[in-house]
């Protein structure tokens, strides 16, 4: 054999075996990755289930509570209730924590915290003195209406198991099923993050008019905005079209969120971080919180409206103001840790709805009778115009912020007609301030 021949052989040879090393190391290359991918998805699922699996635990805690407190003859009710407000908390937590579409499912978690929220009055009543006959009427309802979310819990759950996947689910969906229905009671309500903070309408006006973006600008908006770098998991549709996202923070810590289709606005974003020692105060937490809106892309006209500090998270809410009017339809809440004012969370449904430019009637009364509107017990110590929620539709108030015998009040009188509008009371207890 001549000898070129001999060395084309051995080179034939030799990139031949090359080449079958090249295949088996990208095998074990795409092996490691699919092990790598599965291991993940194990770890995502594992995750989930168990939020579902500790929301339904919580749950039927509450309900077999709530079923003692039925027939109790109230010597032990205020530890029951107790006990229930600690359940229906940790079940909304974990709730949060699942991959289901947050406005088809907003009623779920709603409910758990006015189910905690509700053991709160109730307690407060009980250990004052006070009449407990209005909530003592509301518990058959309350117990009905947690039995109907522990079965679709349990519905849930019942698909866990097998070859079943939240993941899976997750990535044909877009969001993971818990059944339908919304679980709202009617009892005396408390609200949390300031005045109408639960105003929310169904047609998203801040969206009118604005183009769809892709789901590479959704995750940049949520790099720029949140800081956040991730994967979108899907597409979910209620009141508006929203990319369901999921991933991380800057520094590690799991994220989620939504961003508008239309418009590209963050509609909730979350991101658990452990508590921390020491607590920033109430004009650095505003700072903040302003600062992040306005980077999350939300209006410049944004104020701070309300503070509350608890369980070691501070919640800032912001309105726009405009021309000495305060919007609070158009509502944007920042949740901080408040021991250093890392951002955990934001929630702008309420803005989403509501924000646009508006034609409003003219003011005919003058600031300077507001006070004669209002009770002559109260202590008024400021006035500002506000539009308030009123029904489905909107009114522009005078907000008169008062004191009597030590105890806070929201006074809104028509600017318009001069009537009384709405009459909120802040309470201050362990869990924060609150309005009722």
């Amino acid at each position: 054999m001549k000898t070129s021949a001999k060395i084309f052989t051995a080179l034939s040879v030799v990139i031949v075996l090359g080449l079958i090393a090249a295949v088996v190391a990208l095998a074990v290359g795409m092996y490691g990755l699919k092990n790598r991918a599965d291991e993940n998805a194990r770890r995502i699922d594992y995750m989930y289930e168990t939020a579902l699996c500790e929301s339904l635990d919580a749950v039927t805690e509450a309900e077999n509570d709530l079923a003692k407190m039925l027939v109790s003859a109230g010597g032990d009710t205020v530890s029951l209730a107790s006990d229930i407000r600690m359940s229906a908390g940790s079940a909304a937590a974990r709730v949060a924590n699942l991959p289901v579409d947050v406005y088809s499912y907003s009623g779920l978690e709603k409910f758990l915290n006015q189910v905690a929220d509700f053991m709160s009055g109730y307690i407060r009543a009980a250990e004052s003195g006070g009449d407990c006959g209005k909530y003592d009427e509301q518990l058959e309802s309350l117990y009905d209406t947690t039995v109907s979310v522990r079965r679709k819990l349990e519905e849930a759950a019942g698909k866990l198991g097998g070859e079943y996947s939240i993941s899976g689910e997750i990535s044909e969906t877009g969001s993971f099923d818990i059944g339908e229905g919304e679980f709202n009671i009617e009892y005396p309500g408390i609200i949390y993050d300031g005045p109408f903070s639960d105003s929310r309408d169904t047609s998203w006006k801040a969206l009118d008019g604005k183009a769809e973006i892709s789901e590479e600008e959704a995750l940049g908006v949520l790099s720029r905005g949140a800081d956040m770098s991730g994967r979108i998991t899907g597409r979910s549709s209620g009141d508006a079209e929203l990319y369901c996202a999921e991933g991380r923070t800057a520094d590690g810590t799991q994220a989620y969120a939504t961003v508008t289709v239309r418009g590209g606005l963050i509609a909730m974003y979350s991101a658990y971080m452990p508590s921390g020692s020491g607590e920033i105060s109430q004009e650095k937490a505003q700072k903040l919180a302003l600062g992040y809106a306005e980077k999350a892309g939300y209006s410049q006209t944004l104020t701070p409206v309300w503070y509350n500090c608890a369980d070691g998270s501070a919640i800032v809410t912001l309105v726009p103001e405009i021309d000495g009017i305060v919007y609070y339809p158009d509502m944007v809440k920042i949740k901080l840790r408040a021991s250093d004012g890392a951002l955990t969370g934001i929630e702008a449904c309420s803005y989403c709805a509501n924000h646009r430019e508006r034609d409003l009637p003219s003011v005919r009364m003058d600031k300077d009778a507001v006070r004669s509107c209002v009770s002559p017990k109260l202590s008024v110590e400021h006035v500002r115009l506000a539009l308030i929620p009123d029904g489905d539709g909107e009114r522009l108030c005078y907000e008169a912020a008062s004191e009597y015998r030590g105890l806070d009040y929201f006074v809104y009188v028509d600017a318009v007609s001069g009537k009384q509008a709405d009459i909120l009371r802040v309470i201050d207890d362990r869990q924060g301030k609150q309005v009722i």
